[in-house]
């Protein structure tokens, strides 16, 4: 129900200690986003972190005052209303003692932190909050595939900064393999310092690979599934500082796998835990991926380049940072990249949906590899119905 062109993210630094820079540039951004739709007001989702940006932006009543509503997902709680503005809270976990006086709060006890975001039950709310009536839908509804779009930008995380002199090529590949079905990309771009790039046209129900090549000397492989829908959205992240903690060799490969709804490894139901294999070999279990740990992105690499893995604990630093884990998973590489690695997920849940995307085994010393699966049941294009002329006499 929302045009795509009145739907903008704000990103900025989050490894700053303060949130001061991420408040103070809201005015710009907000002021853009008035300019470019016509609007005297906006309304604001944050997340997390985002909601102790926007209570402070909203304690200052002239900035309330281009707020219409706002929702605040699993984070801050308060007293009253912030800043006086029509409030949706969201919370996940089944913590109920978070509470904005006020607002309506909606609890999730079974969704995650960042699940709870984009789960359906939550859309609904939100879609209702928002435009005062329930959505005709509340599951993703898949596009005509002969006209998807994707744009986005190529990220250092986190600062969330542009790849300014960087290189973005994207190709079109074999899903059983991974490899290029040409060697011409089918979109390249230089990188300036906003990242951004496209839109390009792709197939939904083909496999692609977004090739990054970064300014430190190294190629980022991302791999996403197939887009059911145009994503104007699409970020492709590299991760320098954690770069130097990651093994690199000839000899292995190195596979980042990130999706936008926890993996759980520690529930006593086992529908209630995900599954992670890379040729098979399974990764998520109770040490790797505790479900209060919030792990979205699980890094994979050959600890030590000892040919040996080991998923008996998560590795350092990646244990003590949120969201991230670290996995001791050798996977031979070759020079030519020749070699398959079939990273497959099995999403928790009575109904297991379950999903593979094979990549190249680039070698860890030049390339970087990253899989980025959806945090939802993938659906297929069914078409539409043609209508039934009249019958001939």
């Amino acid at each position: 129900g929302f045009p795509r062109e009145r739907i903008f993210a704000y990103e900025y630094d989050t490894s700053a200690g303060n949130n001061d820079a991420a408040v103070a540039n809201l005015d710009g951004f907000i002021a853009d986003v008035k300019a470019k739709t016509g609007a005297s007001q906006v309304d604001i989702l944050a997340h997390s972190r985002g909601t102790t940006v926007m209570h402070t932006y909203l304690s200052t009543p002239e900035r309330a005052a281009s707020v219409r509503k706002y929702v605040n997902f699993d984070g801050r709680w308060a007293t009253a209303l912030p800043g006086g503005v029509p409030t949706l809270a969201i919370w996940g976990e089944g913590d109920q003692t978070r509470t904005i006086v006020g607002a309506e709060n909606v609890y999730f006890p079974d969704r995650a932190h960042t699940e709870v975001t984009t789960s359906a039950a939550s859309f609904v709310e939100v879609y209702e909050f928002l435009m005062g009536q329930k959505p005709e839908v509340k599951r993703v509804v898949p596009e005509n595939p002969k006209r998807i779009r994707v744009a986005g930008r190529v990220l250092a995380f986190p600062q969330n900064i542009g790849l300014d002199g960087g290189h973005l090529d994207i190709y079109e590949v074999d899903s059983k393999t991974g490899q290029r079905v040409s060697s011409k990309p089918i979109y390249s771009k230089a990188l300036d310092a906003s990242g951004n790039f496209g839109p390009v046209k792709v197939n939904g129900t083909a496999h692609y690979e977004f090739a990054a090549q970064t300014t430190g000397g190294y190629t980022i492989h991302n791999y996403p599934e197939p887009f059911e829908r145009s994503d104007y959205f699409y970020r492709v992240l590299d991760a320098p500082a954690l770069r130097p903690f990651i093994e690199q060799s000839p000899n292995h490969s190195s596979v980042t796998v990130t999706r936008m709804r926890e993996f759980w490894g520690n529930q006593t139901d086992p529908d209630g835990n995900d599954s992670l294999t890379f040729n098979g070999f399974e990764v998520i279990n109770g040490a790797i991926a505790p479900r209060n740990r919030r792990i979205l992105a699980v890094f994979n690499f050959d600890k030590n380049s000892d040919g040996v893995s080991d998923t008996s604990a998560s590795l350092s630093p990646f244990s003590s940072i949120g969201f991230l884990t670290g996995v001791d998973n050798y996977m031979p590489a070759s020079a030519d990249h020749s070699g398959k690695i079939a990273v497959t997920e099995s999403m928790r849940g009575k109904k297991r949906h379950e999903e593979t995307i094979n990549v190249p085994n680039w070698p860890s010393g030049g390339d970087t590899i990253s899989v980025f699966f959806r945090d939802y049941a993938a659906k297929e294009w069914k078409g539409k119905k043609k209508a039934k002329g009249p019958k001939a006499n």
